[in-house]
C-alpha cells in the first residue's frame, strides 16, 4: 500500500478541520477588511486552496493583509495579461490591491502562493523598493534563494523579498539556514510591523560592530 506524503497528510488534516469554517464561496478572516472569495467552485482542489489560504491568513501579521481581497480564480484574465498563466500559482495586482490564487496548479501549496503574494504587497506598499539594506543581503544567500526564478515584469529584489517573506512564514528553518541575514531582516519586519525605513534602521543598528 502506498504511504501518503506526510506533508500532504498534515495539510489534509488541517483542511478537514477548516472545512467547518470554510462553508461558503465567500470567507471572512478575523483580520479587518480581509476577504477571501472562491470563484473556482466547490471541487476538491478549490476547497483545499481556499482552506489553506484562510489558515495562512491567521498566521500573517494583520497590518500586512488588512483591507485586501483574495480570489481563488484559476481562469482569471489577470494571469494571461501578466504573461504568467503557465508558470505561477498566484499573482498580486497592485491596481486592485488584490491577490489571485489558482487552485488548478499545486492547490496543496496555496498557502505558500498566498504568503508569497502578500510579500509582494508588503514590498510595494510599504516602500521596501527604497531599502538600502535588503538588496545587499542577497550576497550571502544559499542555493535556495539563488535559484529563484523572477516573474516577468518584476524586479529581482521584489521577487527575493516575496520569496523570503513566504519562507519565513512557511519554512522559517529553511530560510534561516539558507539566508541567515535575510531571515534576520524578515524577523525584524514581522515582529515590528514597520515600514522600510523602520526595518532598515532596526537591522542597521542591531548588527554587531
Amino acid at each position: 500500500m502506498r504511504t501518503m506524503d506526510p506533508r500532504f497528510r498534515s495539510r489534509l488534516i488541517a483542511t478537514i478541520v477548516l472545512l467547518i469554517v470554510v462553508c461558503s464561496a465567500f470567507s471572512v478572516s478575523p483580520v479587518a477588511g480581509f476577504r477571501l472569495e472562491n470563484r473556482d467552485g466547490s471541487g476538491t482542489d478549490a476547497t483545499l486552496a481556499e482552506a489553506l489560504v484562510l489558515q495562512q491568513s491567521t498566521r500573517i501579521r494583520e497590518e500586512f493583509i488588512k483591507d485586501i481581497t483574495v480570489y481563488i480564480d484559476s481562469r482569471n484574465r489577470v494571469f494571461a495579461q501578466q504573461g504568467t498563466y503557465g508558470n505561477t500559482s498566484g499573482l498580486y495586482v497592485p491596481a486592485e490591491d488584490a491577490i489571485y490564487i489558482r487552485s488548478d496548479r499545486h492547490p496543496a501549496q496555496a498557502d505558500e502562493a498566498f504568503a508569497r503574494q502578500v510579500g509582494y504587497r508588503v514590498y510595494h506598499t510599504m516602500r521596501f523598493s527604497e531599502s538600502t539594506v535588503f538588496p545587499a543581503l542577497d550576497a550571502g544567500s544559499g542555493p535556495c534563494m539563488a535559484r529563484l526564478s523572477i516573474p516577468p515584469g518584476e524586479e529581482r529584489e521584489a521577487a527575493l523579498f516575496a520569496e523570503a517573506f513566504m519562507l519565513y512564514h512557511a519554512s522559517p528553518a529553511l530560510l534561516k539556514e539558507d539566508a541567515p541575514a535575510t531571515y534576520a531582516y524578515m524577523d525584524l519586519l514581522v515582529k515590528s510591523g514597520g515600514d522600510c525605513a523602520a526595518v532598515d534602521g532596526l537591522y542597521t543598528h542591531g548588527r554587531p560592530a
